[in-house]
């Protein structure tokens, strides 16, 4: 039975939906708000789908109407449902799966965990480090002290203890990259890079005017000799590298392979920027920085982690470089955020942020299972615990034809430009796999991302 409201404001479908508790542990309250959780993911409850009134639910159960009530108030707040007095009990609708343009974007990777964002008021509201009045002023140049001790916490679980003395808060790890960067390099200086780096390096590097020299990789990033004979024969004095997890190849260095870099960093007195974005995915939980402190500057931030619109991060760094990077960071902005500095630090005292990275690992590794599923008998390179996959394409291909062929099939993809340092542009594209907000949205990008693979005739054209 259709029901619509007098206002025309939404349409509602009457449903015979009942919760499966079987095998659900913990409160019923909980069990009933899990499975309808599990049923809005699954899409058997869709969007505009009216939940059984509260009594009937609990008379089928055999349980109280408080204990229903409970479970209804736990699902709103995870942002599942609606209630209208007199009208029932609603699920909610979803941010649509695709742009306004139809298109599905896989070029950039946002993973967002829907249950901690229906608890920001809360957690701001209710759960502040600091007092107003220090939150809404000038925060000393480095971060508050209280914040940046959060920080440390967090780089702890990441494998990088760190002294909050030796560290700065940025506005997320391209400020930090940005920064960093002004305070080591002079315009017409050369950076050594991955041959295949973050996009984001390169935009900084035009902005700023540095050169750009690529250093060639294999599976697992940088190889040693390309590093010194590239040490022997430039005048470069910094390096960027991503150690774990390389944006956009998904390499993860050995053990054996980060200590052939530091020695090479040691032996030219290289200083190092070290790029830990996606760290807190990484199964090799011994960053570079650890082995050569006062050779490097670690950048990260909780933009993948946890949230990018947060815009928080932070560099370590040995003192006279932390120094010259404040004064780089009050140039930029002053100071950062403090009012999202202490909600993040909130969330790292009392575990929130753990757990949604610790999430977010299990999503992504899902989301892993389904590329490796669908793209069987493809040639790409990526890592079990990474949100990126490098796809090699087939020789008929041009990195710039098959991204537009994509779009013309619906979906948004990097061309191999975007990362490339040098003339000699590979075949291949860069797939996020975090932005899609379902698995199921993810598959469908991705089974179109293929049938552009087996399609034998090039003939796309641009999307405007």
């Amino acid at each position: 039975m259709w029901i619509v409201s007098t206002d025309n404001a939404y349409i509602a479908v009457m449903t015979m939906w009942l919760p499966n508790l079987e095998g659900r542990k913990g409160p019923v309250y909980r069990a009933i708000a899990d499975a309808i959780d599990a049923d809005v993911e699954q899409g058997s409850l869709r969007a505009g789908a009216r939940l059984p009134p509260h009594r009937d639910l609990a008379d089928h159960l055999g349980v109280t109407v408080t204990t229903v009530t409970r479970a209804y108030t736990e699902a709103a707040r995870r942002g599942l449902t609606s209630g209208h007095v007199g009208r029932g009990t609603f699920i909610r609708g979803r941010e649509p799966e695709e742009s306004d343009n139809g298109l599905v974007d896989l070029s950039i990777n946002v993973l967002m965990p829907d249950k901690e964002v229906a608890n920001l008021e809360v957690h701001l509201m209710r759960r502040r480090v600091l007092p107003w009045t220090q939150l809404l002023g000038y925060a000393p140049k480095r971060g508050h002290l209280r914040h940046r001790q959060a920080m440390a916490a967090w780089l702890t679980y990441l494998g990088m203890p760190a002294d909050p003395d030796h560290i700065v808060l940025t506005a997320g790890a391209q400020h930090g990259l940005a920064t960093t960067m002004s305070a080591l390099l002079k315009p017409g200086e050369t950076l050594l890079v991955e041959d295949l780096t973050y996009s984001g390096v390169r935009l900084l590097s035009q902005q700023m005017h540095f050169k750009l020299r690529g250093v060639s990789m294999d599976a697992e990033g940088l190889k040693p000799d390309a590093l010194d004979a590239a040490c022997r024969t430039s005048r470069a004095t910094v390096l960027y590298c991503m150690p774990r997890l390389q944006n956009p190849t998904s390499a993860v260095m050995s053990e054996k392979r980060r200590r052939q870099i530091a020695a090479i960093a040691e032996k030219y007195r290289l200083t190092v920027i070290e790029d830990d974005t996606y760290g807190f995915l990484s199964p090799e939980r011994w960053p570079l920085a650890r082995l050569i402190p006062q050779r490097t500057v670690f950048v990260t931030s909780l933009s993948k982690s946890l949230f990018p619109g947060m815009r928080l991060g932070c560099a370590v760094a040995p003192p006279g470089i932390l120094e010259r990077i404040t004064q780089a960071v009050w140039a930029t902005m002053i100071t950062t955020s403090s009012i999202g500095a202490d909600l993040l630090s909130g969330w790292i005292e009392d575990g929130t942020a753990a757990r949604i990275a610790d999430w977010k690992r299990h999503e992504g590794a899902a989301r892993q299972a389904i590329a490796k599923r669908v793209l069987t008998g493809q040639k790409y390179q990526t890592h079990p615990c990474s949100p990126h996959i490098w796809l090699t394409l087939p020789t008929r291909w041009s990195s710039e034809g098959f991204v537009a062929q994509a779009r013309s099939h619906g979906v948004v993809l990097n061309s191999s430009s975007e990362f490339t340092v040098g003339s000699e542009q590979p075949r291949a594209t860069r797939l996020c796999l975090g932005t899609p907000r379902t698995r199921g949205s993810l598959e469908q990008a991705l089974v179109r991302v293929n049938e552009c693979l087996v399609d034998r005739a090039p003939t796309a054209r641009a999307v405007v």
